[in-house]
Formats: C-alpha cells, structure tokens, sequence
C-alpha cells in the first residue's frame, strides 16, 4: 500500500493497561484489510505500552513523558501523528462493534463524517443504544435527548483539536458535523461506550464539572472560538443546553446512582408516555 494508511484509530490512554487489549481487539475485527490500518496511541500516564497484544495490527506509540495532560490533548498528540485520510475515535475503555470501520469508513469517505450507534453498557448490563434503530441521520438535537456522546469517523481535515476540558469530546463532534452541514450519515456498527460505576464519570462532583464546562461550550460557540459555523450556532446551543438539563435532573435526584442508569429509567419513562398519550 502507497501514500499511507486509509485509516488512523485515534487511543489516548490514561491507566488502561487492563482495557486496551479488549479494545485493539476491536479494531481487529474492524471489518477492513489491516494492512489499511494504523492504531496512534498516546499514552498519557507516563507508561510505554510496549508489551501489549497487536493482534495483527500496526501500532504506533506516541512519546509516553506525558503524565496527566488531558483526554483531549493526549488525542490531539495522536492526530499529529496518525498518517491515515480518515479518523476513527476509540477510548481505551471502550470498544467497537464488529465491522465498525467497514460500516462507516465509506460513510466519512462520501460524506465527511459518519457516526456508529452509541451502545452504553456497564459491565454485562445493556443500558441505552442511540440514536434508535431506523434513524439514519445524526442531528445536533440527537447530542441533548439522552446524554449520551457520539463518536466520528471523519475526513483527517475535520479532525482535531480537542479542547483541554470536560465533554470536549462532544464539542468536537458537533464541530465535525457542522463542518459537514449540520447533518451526518448513521452508520449500523456501535461504538461500545463501557462503562464502570466506580469511574470518574459517576461520580457527583465530576456532573458538576461537566455542568460547568457546557456554560463554557455554549460562550465559546457565541464568540467564534470554536470550528461550528454561525448557522449552526443557535443548535449546538439548544443542544448543550439540553445537555445541562439533564446534568441538573440528575444531580436533583441526589446524583447517588449511576448517570446512565438515570438516563436509562428517563428514556423508558418518557417512552411510556408518549405510548400512553397515544
């Protein structure tokens, strides 16, 4: 193969010697060639990785001085270096459906972008997959209805940079999708969102943080500093505003449950509604 691979897996990776074999094994069973694949991880934690199972695959580490920088600036380090015409996004915690690449690769090659189904699971335990089966399209309302993030596989172009606070994940997804119009093609394959109750991302104190940092997305979108366009402005708005609301049901509830399994009791209450109103 000429002029590099066609596509680059983007992992940072913060304490995640346990995990990262589940997830490079994953991107394995991507469903394309592996000689078209190169996996860029950025360890931030100050650990090599250098003893993990390639499973096949080429792996390129990034410098491993780095000691707690951020999620975000740790990916940024990795599209530095990735060499690949398409990102793909994968947590060291998390995983892929088998075929994901295969199913969304030619989605981002027409259209720029595309997005997998986000599965949450905790443990065994299947907790929301979204957006709904039968939806092809992914929409800034769809990142406020539930909580929960999504992940593009997008043109090299579109990817990048990740700003240095929380849910900045999710403002570089609706960065990708105002680059590409607004609106992005679905794929079926889901992005394995793994979830552990005992994380940081259950705890209290870190809902409010990330509380916080969507009233920081929001005046960063109104004042220009971020790649969504001034069309677009007023949906990522609604859409982190929507987010902070359902921050604030939960943290109204006590926060002493896991977040997604509130989401989880919400989605299947408001479903019972809307059956009941029928």
């Amino acid at each position: 193969m000429t002029g590099g691979p066609r596509v680059s897996v983007v992992i940072p990776a913060y304490r995640a010697r346990a995990t990262l074999p589940a997830a490079l094994e994953s991107v394995a069973a991507c469903g394309l060639p592996l000689e078209e694949v190169e996996v860029v991880l950025a360890p931030d934690d100050g650990c090599a990785y250098d003893d993990l199972p390639d499973y096949g695959l080429r792996l390129i580490r990034c410098a491993h001085h780095h000691m707690a920088t951020g999620a975000g600036p740790a990916r940024n380090r990795a599209i530095a270096a990735a060499r690949g015409a398409i990102i793909a996004f994968l947590d060291a915690d998390d995983r892929w459906q088998a075929g994901y690449l295969a199913a969304l690769v030619p989605l981002a090659e027409r259209a720029g972008a595309g997005f997998g189904r986000t599965h949450i699971r905790c443990g065994d335990e299947s907790l929301l997959l979204v957006p709904e089966a039968g939806q092809s399209t992914l929409g800034f309302a769809d990142f406020g209805r539930t909580g929960a993030s999504f992940h593009p596989v997008t043109r090299r172009d579109l990817a990048g940079p990740f700003q240095d606070r929380p849910s900045q994940d999710v403002l570089h997804a609706m960065e990708v999708l105002s680059c590409v119009g607004g609106r992005a093609p679905v794929g079926e394959a889901a992005y394995i969102l793994s979830l552990d109750p005992q994380s940081t991302t259950a705890q209290t104190a870190f809902a409010a943080r990330v509380g916080a940092a969507y009233g920081a997305h929001i005046r960063a979108v109104e004042a220009g500093e971020t790649r969504i366009t001034p069309e677009h402005h007023p949906a990522a708005r609604a859409a982190f505003e929507a987010k902070a609301r359902l921050n604030r049901a939960y943290m109204e509830t006590g926060g002493d449950r896991f977040f997604y399994r509130f989401m989880q009791d919400r989605v299947t209450g408001d479903a019972r509604e809307g059956h009941a109103s029928r």
